[in-house]
């Protein structure tokens, strides 16, 4: 758990941080397990979908029909996305089946699909371990930070290292186990990165 602090935390409140706001000509893509559209928390926001296949040649094409969610997960975060930011244009893009489980290259070109269609903000709660996957995920990440585009990605809830949330190039943020009493929206500053942020993500 990231310990609070009492300056940074005192600095600014959330009517400050979010208050009028609400997405508004903001393009947000999900990159996760796709999106039920259809689902109340969401209420018919997605306006695009795009599904990366990778073939055994490692060449990538896109379905863009419109998908549901494999598990679930993908629905719950534009849920949360959709209630802070209600008139945000979501856009699901599906790279996780229904165990949770993908492949790195299909996360890659998923973000790759991201970056090349301009979306302003995309959520990732998702990470990749695998060694092999480092020098890809930092071009993307740079290219997205230089392109103005906003990646705010998942630390691993487990004690591992996993990018792209190590990168200096994106808001990183790590989970911690609240109570369902507690304000779910509630957040913490860390000053010591790379981790950035602290907020509710056990059992959500």
């Amino acid at each position: 758990m990231l310990a609070p602090t009492p300056d940074l935390l005192a600095s600014i409140n959330w009517e400050q941080a979010f208050g009028g706001t609400t997405g508004h000509g903001v393009k947000v893509g999900i990159i996760d397990s796709g999106i039920d559209n259809g689902h109340k928390a969401v209420n018919g926001a997605v306006k695009g979908w795009a599904e990366p296949v990778v073939d055994a040649e490692g060449e990538v094409t896109y379905g863009l029909d419109p998908h549901g969610d494999m598990f679930g997960h993908g629905t719950a975060c534009a849920g949360v996305i959709h209630s802070i930011a209600p008139e945000a244009d979501l856009y699901s893009i599906k790279v996780l089946g229904k165990r949770l489980n993908g492949k790195g290259a299909a996360f890659a070109a998923g973000l790759r699909w991201a970056i090349d269609n301009e979306m302003d903000v995309d959520n990732l709660s998702l990470g990749a371990t695998k060694q092999d996957f480092f020098s890809i995920f930092h071009e993307l990440t740079d290219e997205a930070y230089f392109k103005g585009i906003s990646l705010v990605t998942a630390a691993n809830n487990m004690p591992v290292l996993s990018f792209p949330s190590l990168y200096a190039a994106v808001l990183s943020v790590a989970c911690y186990e609240g109570k369902p009493s507690e304000n779910p929206l509630q957040y913490y500053a860390n000053p010591s990165p790379p981790v950035e942020f602290g907020a509710e993500g056990i059992d959500v």
